[in-house]
């Protein structure tokens, strides 16, 4: 129970959130913005209270006005159906929300006024949260199943290419027919940041992912993936074909068509421990 209760000294406010709190104040939209934080928590709790079932390493949790982001430290090599829960328990949240606030209703101690402001308020935040944009859920839903069908650094390539066109199409839409939408745009401001940086920082992301394979809690990898290469190909280059969530085996072919067999704890401990990352393959078979 400690753990779930340590949560909540993990809780940090976006400045986004204070200054939608501060024009609340001005506009004296105190409820509204008392609604939104409500949801937002709940949401975020989701998140955490999962994550901490599973006994990850949770860094922050932090709230934004239309979402916020449990930061944790796996990096990618949790199992796929821990990472799919986790990102679930977010949008879930509103479902109960929903039927909540919906019986609080019809039983009389919510008014019509204030079902309508939460249920709109619930759906918005459900609907954005799993829009196809990292950082948001849907951004990591698309990331999760790209990890199922390409290698663990060209996946996250591909969901921020996907996630930039995502917001650039959400953008266009703001722009038809939502325009005035102030909270909106402040929202695809954040969006496109998050973004840029994240592309930005993709090896970054990379070194992480096969750190914590390394240096991390080496679970049982429910599959085995060979990976076929020349003796001319670096260490990078091999490392950059790692999938999340398999073993690899790496079968070198050298110039007289011999083929040698690497364990990736092999590859990863020349990468790691001795600095070589562009070593090709032939000089450590012939070792």
């Amino acid at each position: 129970m400690s753990k779930y209760v340590a949560l909540f000294t993990k809780i940090h406010i976006h400045p986004l959130l204070w200054l939608f709190g501060g024009i609340a104040v001005i506009t004296a939209h105190f409820k509204q913005l008392f609604l939104l934080f409500l949801i937002v928590l709940i949401h975020e709790l989701g998140h955490a209270v999962a994550a901490a079932f599973f006994s990850w390493r949770i860094k922050q949790i932090l709230l934004l006005p239309f979402g916020g982001v449990a930061e944790v430290e796996e990096h990618g090599n949790r199992p796929f159906h821990e990472e799919l829960i986790v990102t679930l328990a977010g949008p879930v949240q509103h479902l109960w929300l929903m039927g909540i606030a919906f019986f609080l209703w019809k039983a009389g101690f919510m008014t019509d006024e204030g079902w309508s402001l939460f249920a709109h308020y619930n759906v918005a935040l459900l609907f954005i949260n799993l829009l196809p944009i990292w950082p948001l859920d849907g951004g990591k839903l698309l990331f999760l199943a790209l990890t199922r069908y390409f290698p663990f650094s060209e996946a996250h390539k591909k969901m921020i290419i996907l996630s930039f066109v995502a917001l650039m199409l959400f953008f266009s839409s703001v722009l038809l027919l939502q325009p005035q939408q102030f909270d909106l745009w402040i929202m695809m401001i954040f969006l496109f940041i998050s973004l840029w940086k994240e592309w930005r920082h993709r090896h970054y992301v990379m070194m992480r992912f096969l750190l914590e394979r390394y240096y991390g809690k080496r679970g049982s990898y429910a599959k085995l993936r060979t990976i076929h290469v020349s003796e001319e190909e670096t260490i990078i280059q091999v490392l950059q074909n790692f999938y999340r969530g398999q073993k690899h085996s790496i079968v070198v072919t050298k110039r007289n068509h011999e083929r040698v067999t690497l364990d990736e704890n092999e590859l990863l401990h020349v990468f790691f421990s001795e600095k070589q990352s562009n070593e090709k393959l032939g000089n450590l078979v012939y070792i």
